[in-house]
């Protein structure tokens, strides 16, 4: 874990052992669009290119 933010855990999606079922084809591009991962205490997940947007995305968001 990279650190808790708000009641989320964000971290880099290589560290994810469910990443590494990808193609290395897939995997390139994957880890462009989706390189952070931010896990609530339900296990939602939310994806971000950026650390920042994952952020943003928490702040932002009404649905969860």
């Amino acid at each position: 874990m990279i650190e808790n933010y708000k009641g989320w855990d964000i971290n880099l999606t290589w560290s994810d052992k469910n990443i590494s079922n990808f193609k290395n084809s897939d995997l390139n591009s994957t880890n462009k669009n989706k390189k952070w991962v931010g896990i609530d205490l339900l296990g939602h997940r939310i994806y971000g290119s950026s650390l920042n947007e994952i952020r943003r995305i928490i702040d932002y968001t009404n649905s969860y």
